[in-house]
């Protein structure tokens, strides 16, 4: 279903390619949008590239953690093809990205903020001092110590690269090292210690007691500007990757933000009584107890109170990302830019903030932890004001991304003449480009969604099509499977109603044909044997 769309006359007088500013957010969820229609959070800027353009609402990550979805993103594989199957495993540097692609194609590419293709940390029981820091850039001990002060480049494509790594407090790279300069006592404004906070870790909320022009999110504005500005005369496209660590947990913002929502007047999570026991039991563990996973250790009961102090401050992180986007566009159309770029805001993934029960990404594929927010604007090359419910993967990313520029995706060593002439598409995704101009209502029947969560031996595999929603563990007898057109919040399990099973099996057919299908096809075969 599209909302009425406005198509403006083609105004471009050449078909020069396209400049690309993309905006991601971590751990953001598709509702926490003004416009798309969340009752208190208010984000007129990122709203304005909605109405300059398409909304996809609903748009799926591949996976509910960083790295992987990361790893995709810029691969366009599969984290079954990519090996990035969780957190903590490097990408493989041989693999093509498109922001290598790009440049090769004569774009400029820089990355601003997070990365996260390599770790944060160092591998447990092994001393850093021990460890090669080339093959460790993004490591804060590697920061911390002073054996890494700038990201190596090229790095994965990006040719420059002004690094952010960490979250909250702990953050590492070049922004730190440019607030030591600037501000000595700057790392403890930053800490929960200056800024009165409530809760424990990982819920901890306090108001930065930070200065915002000093903060982070103002910092990468002010390089993305800065990169605008010497792009505005080079005559060269460019690749513009802006990617801010938050509102990914901890839960603290800078002033005004840090008191822009009151705790009372956020929307309470979706979770009924009861739902827990119809779900698979890592959700019970993870409420009662709390066990290892990818995306939390501690338990996800906590009180009413935090929770909605939570949310609060976690609106208010959105409201100062979306202020430092609002100036980075306003320095896009300051320089005339604008016309010539299509900009991007999403997430990598979601992230559940109390609903069913859960907080930050647990191993589940419900829409908290998967569903993302999507905005895509190109003056005069896309409708301006459309909303479109055709379903979207970040498997979709890099072929649109590419598609849009007029490069052909990368396949490595191929023969002129393919030895297979019925071989598949090189990438498992699908150019969302038709849909973003308003040629197609749609360009898929369904998306998937996996995650290998090693720390609890939990392999998941998601289907995800217009009205339902199947989720597997293989090896395991449970499951979970949702009717989106009866229960949109999926507060209802039907894995084992009776009437439901012959619906389960179709399901998983379809499911097992998605997975065949997007099975990597790469390396290409170069001769018949």
């Amino acid at each position: 279903m599209r909302s009425s769309p406005e198509m403006r006359p083609d105004a471009h007088s050449s078909d020069r390619r396209p400049n690309f500013v993309i905006f991601v957010t971590d751990q953001n969820r598709w509702d926490l949008l003004g416009c798309a229609g969340h009752p208190v959070l208010c984000t007129p800027n990122l709203d304005a590239i909605a109405a300059r353009g398409v909304r996809l609402a609903r748009h799926y990550t591949i996976h509910p953690l960083c790295m992987p979805t990361r790893a995709t993103l810029f691969t366009g594989l599969t984290p079954r093809a990519h090996k990035t199957r969780c957190n903590g495993i490097p990408l493989d540097p041989a693999l093509p990205t498109i922001t290598q692609t790009l440049a090769d194609a004569g774009y400029r590419t820089h990355g601003i903020g997070k990365i996260h293709l390599r770790p944060f940390g160092t591998m447990r029981d092994v001393d850093p001092a021990s460890l090669p820091p080339e093959e460790w850039p993004e490591s804060r001990h590697m920061w911390q110590d002073g054996r890494i002060d700038a990201i190596p480049t090229p790095y994965y494509g990006l040719q420059s690269v002004d690094y952010v790594g960490g979250h909250g407090h702990g953050v590492h790279g070049d922004y730190a090292k440019w607030l030591l300069e600037r501000e000595p006592d700057g790392k403890r404004l930053m800490s929960p210690e200056a800024g009165d906070p409530v809760g424990t870790p990982p819920d901890k909320v306090w108001r930065s007691a930070l200065p915002a022009e000093l903060h982070y999110v103002n910092w990468m504005a002010d390089r993305a500007i800065q990169f605008l500005q010497q792009q505005a005369s080079a005559g060269q496209p460019f690749f513009l990757w802006c990617s801010f660590p938050d509102p990914h947990p901890p839960y603290t913002a800078a002033p005004p933000w840090c008191d822009m929502y009151s705790p009372a007047d956020v929307p309470p999570p979706m979770r009924r009584d009861g739902e827990l026991a119809d779900l698979p039991p890592h959700y019970q563990q993870l409420f009662d107890t709390g066990v290892p996973t990818a995306g939390r250790r501690a338990s996800t009961n906590i009180p009413e109170d935090i929770l909605r102090r939570v949310r609060a401050m976690a609106y208010g992180m959105i409201s100062q990302i979306d202020n430092a986007v609002g100036r980075v566009l306003a320095g896009l159309d300051e320089r005339g830019l604008r016309d010539d770029t299509v900009v991007v805001f999403m997430a990598d993934h979601g992230n559940m903030i109390g609903d069913h029960w859960m907080m930050n990404m647990p191993p589940s594929h419900l829409d908290g932890t998967v569903r993302i927010p999507s905005l895509w604007s190109w003056p005069d090359r896309f409708p301006e004001g459309m909303v479109t419910e055709a379903l979207a993967s970040h498997l979709d990313f890099a072929p649109t991304i590419l598609d849009l520029a007029g490069v052909p995706i990368p396949e490595g060593t191929t023969p002129a003449t393919p030895e297979a002439p019925q071989q598949l598409p090189p990438w498992p995704g699908q150019s969302l480009a038709p849909l973003l101009k308003g040629e197609a209502e749609s360009v898929q029947d369904s998306v998937i969604v996996e995650n290998d969560e090693d720390y609890l031996g939990l392999r998941l595999r998601t289907l995800i099509t217009d009205n339902f929603h199947l989720t597997m563990y293989a090896g395991r007898p449970y499951g979970e499977l949702f009717d989106l057109r009866e229960d949109p919040e999926q507060l209802h399990n039907l894995w084992y109603d009776p009437a439901r099973q012959l619906l389960k099996r179709d399901l998983q057919a379809h499911l097992l044909q998605r997975l065949a299908l997007t099975d990597s096809v790469l390396p290409r075969r170069l001769c018949h044997a």
